[in-house]
């Protein structure tokens, strides 16, 4: 059974992030930007004073302006630092997002060693995930390590994930002992209670 979701998974993720990447370069910063948007409107972020960010790669939404506009306003930013010894991701307190991140694990930036200020999961407020595929009531697919399925369920702190409108699909398979869902879903075209769709 786990390893037939985990093949559905697979194929899943692997179509979704190719429709992805072939997504037009100013069709996504458009798009991410109406993210970003929705995202800063949303009371949980603003009601939070810490906030963890995943830090954008590839074909993602696109973090870099949302950390840098959550920095000025005076938030506390985490980033992810990869943790492969443990599968899991450790917590870095970002002070300059030019000086504290450099290429890591896969090429995603996160703080090199020197610049880790570490930090532990009560301390965060709220989560902001990545993933490659989502369906409405918070079920997410995301790369593939389960690396923010551990955080989520260790923190137990509410999450926004932020993904296109393509990514959101009618179902997926989900494994409730190893998939945490999360609470909100933001696209350039709605904002999704996913409680609400349980």
């Amino acid at each position: 059974m786990k390893e037939s979701i985990g093949r559905q998974k697979a194929v899943i993720r692997q179509v979704i992030l190719q429709l992805r990447d072939a997504l037009d370069t100013q069709e996504r910063a458009s798009n991410s930007r109406l993210i970003k948007e929705s995202l800063f409107k949303l009371p949980q972020f603003i009601a939070a004073r810490s906030v963890m960010f995943y830090v954008s790669f590839r074909s993602e939404v696109e973090t870099h302006a949302m950390i840098r506009e959550a920095l000025a306003s005076g938030k506390t930013i985490f980033v992810p630092v990869t943790d492969m010894k443990n599968k899991r991701l450790a917590l870095s307190r970002l002070e300059d997002f030019d000086r504290d991140l450099a290429p890591g694990i896969w090429g995603i930036p996160e703080p090199p060693q020197e610049k880790i200020r570490p930090v532990a999961y009560h301390d965060i407020d709220l989560v902001i995930a990545p993933g490659a595929a989502f369906f409405a009531n918070g079920n997410r697919i995301g790369y593939g390590g389960g690396f923010f399925d551990r955080l989520l369920r260790e923190s137990k702190k509410s999450a926004v994930a932020l993904a296109f409108e393509m990514q959101i699909l009618n179902n997926i398979p989900h494994d409730p002992e190893r998939d945490v869902p999360v609470d909100y879903i933001i696209t350039e075209r709605r904002v999704i209670t996913c409680a609400a769709m349980r």
